[in-house]
């Protein structure tokens, strides 16, 4: 059985932790690999936790790691929202300088790997798929393309780009 090590953790980021470790995540939040796993949060800095109506708010700082699944996304700081009448986490933005991305497919072996200033992941309120958003500098390496952009909106159950801003240059791996 592995440990998981938590780095520079106070005992009220352990108390933090352990509460968001069992938050549930929509189904849709996370690729089929990733859905029965925890949000797991490590942070070296503060925290601090808001209620705005039914959003509990939760920002972290200093070497932020969130993973759930195989995804992982490392920052500087991060603003976690849970909706409090579910208890599920609706939107997790991650800000650095820069952040990075990576997560792994279904459909191959090789994982997806992002970076940009800031990224937020949440589910599509129209089909529920999950959707990363990576916002300035943005760049998508994927087993099908590899693109820089200004910003791109990445759906990884799909692999797919499903919006980006310019201005973008990139590639097509015609080899799959």
């Amino acid at each position: 059985m592995k440990k998981r090590r938590i780095r520079g953790t106070s005992p009220s980021m352990m108390a933090l932790i352990i509460t968001l470790a069992c938050l549930p995540i929509p189904d849709s939040f996370s690729l089929e690999a990733d859905k029965d796993q925890e949000l797991l949060v490590s942070a070296n800095g503060s925290s601090r936790m808001s209620i705005v109506g039914d959003i509990r708010l939760l920002e972290i700082s200093d070497n932020v790691i969130i993973t759930l699944g195989t995804m992982e996304i490392r920052g500087d700081t991060a603003t976690i929202e849970t909706i409090m009448s579910s208890g599920e986490v609706s939107k997790v933005n991650v800000v650095g300088t820069p952040v990075y991305y990576q997560q792994q497919l279904n459909s191959s072996d090789e994982a997806v790997k992002g970076s940009s200033n800031s990224i937020t992941f949440y589910p599509d309120e129209g089909d529920g798929t999950a959707v990363v958003e990576l916002v300035g500098e943005a760049i998508i390496e994927s087993p099908t393309s590899n693109f820089k952009c200004s910003a791109i909106t990445y759906i990884a159950e799909l692999d797919l780009m499903r919006d980006s801003q310019g201005p973008c240059s990139g590639e097509f791996n015609t080899s799959n």
